[in-house]
């Protein structure tokens, strides 16, 4: 996260100061298209334009979108999540880490 942070700060500084202010504008207008548009399907041409806007809109760790293309999320109580990951894996889906693939073994 701090290189990321480091990098942000580093483009910002090469932006002419007069443009400062609408290179914030663009990546805060990303953040907001990538909160209000459904990601496409895993199929879908546009998931690596809607990958390249949550990415420009900063959409990492906490701020991470929970929908993602060719993924779905099922809410349950923290008390019952390792239940729930063993009843998933026993079913035969493979419960995926946070990079998207799936978790070589259950905690």
């Amino acid at each position: 996260m701090g290189g990321l942070s480091a990098a942000v700060v580093f483009l910002l500084n090469e932006v002419p100061e007069q443009y400062t202010f609408y290179a914030c504008v663009f990546v805060i207008s990303c953040s907001v298209a990538s909160a209000l548009i459904t990601p496409p399907h895993a199929g879908s041409r546009w998931v690596p334009a809607y990958q390249l806007i949550t990415t420009i809109g900063l959409n990492i760790g906490w701020a991470e979108n929970h929908f993602k293309p060719g993924q779905s999320g099922v809410r349950v109580p923290l008390v019952d999540k390792p239940a729930a990951k063993q009843a998933v894996a026993l079913a035969g889906i493979p419960v995926l880490n946070r990079k998207g693939r799936p978790e070589t073994s259950l905690k």
